[in-house]
Protein backbone atom coordinates (compact mmCIF):
# COMPACT_ATOMS: atom_id res chain seq x y z
CA UNK A 1 0.00 0.00 0.00
CA UNK A 2 1.19 3.50 -0.93
CA UNK A 3 -0.25 6.39 1.28
CA UNK A 4 0.13 9.73 -0.91
CA UNK A 5 0.43 13.08 1.20
CA UNK A 6 -1.08 16.10 -0.36
CA UNK A 7 0.65 19.33 0.13
CA UNK A 8 0.08 22.35 -1.58
CA UNK A 9 0.46 21.74 -5.13
CA UNK A 10 2.52 18.47 -4.42
CA UNK A 11 1.83 14.88 -3.98
CA UNK A 12 4.45 13.18 -2.32
CA UNK A 13 4.89 9.51 -1.66
CA UNK A 14 5.29 8.73 1.45
CA UNK A 15 8.82 6.48 1.26
CA UNK A 16 11.02 5.62 3.96
CA UNK A 17 14.86 6.90 3.74
CA UNK A 18 15.93 3.86 2.66
CA UNK A 19 13.64 3.49 -0.56
CA UNK A 20 13.83 7.97 -1.15
CA UNK A 21 17.86 6.90 -1.13
CA UNK A 22 17.26 4.45 -3.62
CA UNK A 23 14.89 6.64 -5.64
CA UNK A 24 17.50 10.08 -5.49
CA UNK A 25 20.50 10.53 -7.52
CA UNK A 26 22.35 12.40 -4.35
CA UNK A 27 21.87 12.66 -0.99
CA UNK A 28 24.35 14.47 1.28
CA UNK A 29 22.82 16.09 4.97
CA UNK A 30 24.03 19.75 5.57
CA UNK A 31 23.37 23.23 6.32
CA UNK A 32 21.65 26.07 4.37
CA UNK A 33 24.43 29.07 3.93
CA UNK A 34 22.76 30.72 1.44
CA UNK A 35 19.34 31.16 -0.59
CA UNK A 36 18.36 33.29 -3.25
CA UNK A 37 17.25 32.09 -7.27
CA UNK A 38 19.51 28.83 -6.05
CA UNK A 39 20.21 27.56 -2.52
CA UNK A 40 23.63 26.78 -1.36
CA UNK A 41 24.43 24.03 1.31
CA UNK A 42 27.69 23.00 3.68
CA UNK A 43 27.72 19.47 2.83
CA UNK A 44 28.77 18.03 6.07
CA UNK A 45 27.61 14.40 5.44
CA UNK A 46 27.73 12.98 1.94
CA UNK A 47 25.44 9.66 1.82
CA UNK A 48 25.36 9.14 -2.06
CA UNK A 49 27.13 10.59 -4.50
CA UNK A 50 28.09 13.70 -3.18
CA UNK A 51 32.32 14.57 -3.10
CA UNK A 52 31.73 18.18 -2.98
CA UNK A 53 31.74 20.22 0.68
CA UNK A 54 29.33 23.00 -0.83
CA UNK A 55 26.99 22.24 -3.12
CA UNK A 56 24.61 24.60 -5.13
CA UNK A 57 21.18 22.98 -6.22
CA UNK A 58 18.04 24.41 -7.41
CA UNK A 59 14.40 24.39 -5.20
CA UNK A 60 12.00 23.07 -7.52
CA UNK A 61 9.23 25.29 -8.69
CA UNK A 62 6.38 23.60 -8.78
CA UNK A 63 7.03 21.59 -5.28
CA UNK A 64 9.31 23.84 -3.59
CA UNK A 65 10.48 23.28 0.34
CA UNK A 66 10.53 26.00 2.61
CA UNK A 67 13.86 26.16 3.70
CA UNK A 68 14.95 28.41 6.64
CA UNK A 69 19.60 29.29 6.60
CA UNK A 70 21.96 28.16 9.35
CA UNK A 71 19.41 24.79 9.87
CA UNK A 72 20.30 21.24 9.27
CA UNK A 73 18.83 19.16 6.41
CA UNK A 74 19.20 15.76 4.70
CA UNK A 75 18.26 16.48 1.10
CA UNK A 76 17.53 14.21 -1.42
CA UNK A 77 18.42 15.42 -5.32
CA UNK A 78 17.59 14.48 -8.51
CA UNK A 79 19.38 14.73 -11.86
CA UNK A 80 17.48 16.86 -14.11
CA UNK A 81 18.69 18.29 -17.79
CA UNK A 82 22.76 18.64 -15.42
CA UNK A 83 20.36 20.75 -12.89
CA UNK A 84 20.40 19.10 -9.07
CA UNK A 85 16.50 19.50 -7.74
CA UNK A 86 15.53 18.84 -4.51
CA UNK A 87 12.14 19.78 -3.22
CA UNK A 88 8.96 19.65 -0.94
CA UNK A 89 9.25 15.48 -1.39
CA UNK A 90 12.72 15.12 -0.86
CA UNK A 91 13.99 16.94 2.13
CA UNK A 92 14.21 16.39 5.75
CA UNK A 93 14.89 18.74 8.51
CA UNK A 94 17.29 17.66 10.85
CA UNK A 95 16.74 19.51 14.60
CA UNK A 96 20.47 19.11 15.67
CA UNK A 97 23.74 17.55 14.84
CA UNK A 98 22.68 14.49 16.68
CA UNK A 99 20.60 13.39 13.94
CA UNK A 100 22.90 13.11 11.85
CA UNK A 101 24.12 9.36 11.24
CA UNK A 102 26.35 7.54 9.37
CA UNK A 103 25.46 5.62 6.99
CA UNK A 104 28.20 4.02 4.99
CA UNK A 105 28.06 0.54 5.46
Amino acid sequence: MIILLISLNCICENLNFFRTLEKADMVFEGMLIKSDTLLTFKVINPIKQVSDTILVIYNDKECPYNFELNKLYRVFIKKENSKLITGNCFVEKLEDYEEIRDYSE
